[in-house]
């Protein structure tokens, strides 16, 4: 069966339906284990598989340095890779700075039904796709 491409969603996305749709996302990208954080892992992060561990930034402004950095912490003291999801824009300090530590940015509208790369490993994941 052949992966979809989540829905659009025409009023947008609440911050639980964000996570949902982000989860779809790396369903789609091939991270098919993927699911929602609860419990205790809530405090890492807001999704995870079997190799990523993702965070999903719904709010209005831009992904910064500290979310960035934040997330490359935790995903290295846990072994899998950091992805980060927003819905807004990002830094450019922060692109660098996920650019340095491995961290995937993607960029998602809900809306629009889109994902792109927000920075080069952001860019390579999306054309490639997650599958470990």
């Amino acid at each position: 069966m052949e992966r979809q491409p989540p829905e659009p969603k025409p009023w947008g996305a609440s911050d639980d339906e964000a996570i949902a749709l982000c989860r779809e996302w790396m369903i789609y990208l091939g991270a098919a284990d993927t699911v929602v954080a609860s419990g205790d892992a809530v405090r890492a992060c807001d999704l995870y598989s079997a190799g990523y561990l993702a965070w999903v930034d719904n709010e209005r402004g831009n992904l910064d340095v500290a979310q960035v950095t934040r997330a490359a912490s935790v995903s290295a003291a846990d072994g899998r890779r950091g992805l980060i999801f927003v819905r807004h824009g990002v830094l450019p300090q922060a692109v660098d700075r996920a650019d340095e530590l491995g961290v995937a940015i993607f960029g998602f509208d809900p809306q629009g039904a889109t994902l792109d790369g927000g920075n080069l490993l952001g860019l390579e994941l999306c054309s490639i796709g997650l599958a470990r």
